[in-house]
């Protein structure tokens, strides 16, 4: 869909995703976007067990599983990862915790596409998830659910009270230029 921005609804089931005017402070929004993912996985857990699920509930993940879900890596793993190994000190021990949300942004990054086949054979077919699809959407919810646990607990927290307001507009720089040029696509 060229010209629709990712991230410009609430994150609600009825208008995903989140309000690009939370980027004026990217941490707010992040957190936001968060909430939004829960939102997702509610969604992605309901239509695990839905005999006959809407096509534009579907159609709405597959959006955010192609669009939305990538660009908050990039935020995360990019410039607010970077940042934080900046600024943070050695009793903030959040190199670990970053690294370890790296390896699970990777594998949630992995199984996008079986999920998004599963989704899409669902919608075209309109029918129920198979049992191994059913497996495969819950275990995505799961670990996206328990991913967002981490990062609202530990690292949001640690890059509010870590980072400078310059690191803050560089942040919300980086995001707003990743999100323009997804704009563009």
């Amino acid at each position: 869909m060229r010209g629709k921005p990712a991230n410009v609804g609430r994150g609600d089931a009825t208008s995903w995703p989140t309000d690009l005017k939370l980027l004026a402070d990217p941490l707010e929004f992040i957190r936001e976007d968060h909430m939004h993912m829960r939102t997702v996985c509610e969604t992605i857990e309901r239509l695990s067990r839905l005999a006959a699920p809407e096509a534009a509930e579907i159609g709405r993940v597959l959006d955010f599983l192609g669009r939305e879900l990538g660009l908050l890596i990039q935020d995360e793993d990019g410039e607010l990862r970077d940042l934080l190994l900046l600024r943070c000190t050695e009793e903030d021990e959040i190199a670990p915790t970053l690294e370890r949300l790296s390896a699970e942004h990777e594998v949630l990054s992995d199984l996008c596409p079986r999920l998004a086949l599963a989704l899409d054979r669902m919608r075209q077919g309109r029918r129920a998830a198979s049992e191994d699809e059913a497996v495969l959407l819950r275990d995505f919810a799961d670990r996206l659910r328990r991913h967002l646990i981490v990062e609202n607990a530990i690292v949001l927290p640690i890059a509010r009270a870590r980072l400078t307001a310059a690191d803050i507009a560089a942040l919300r720089n980086a995001m707003i230029r990743r999100r323009a040029v997804d704009m563009r696509m």
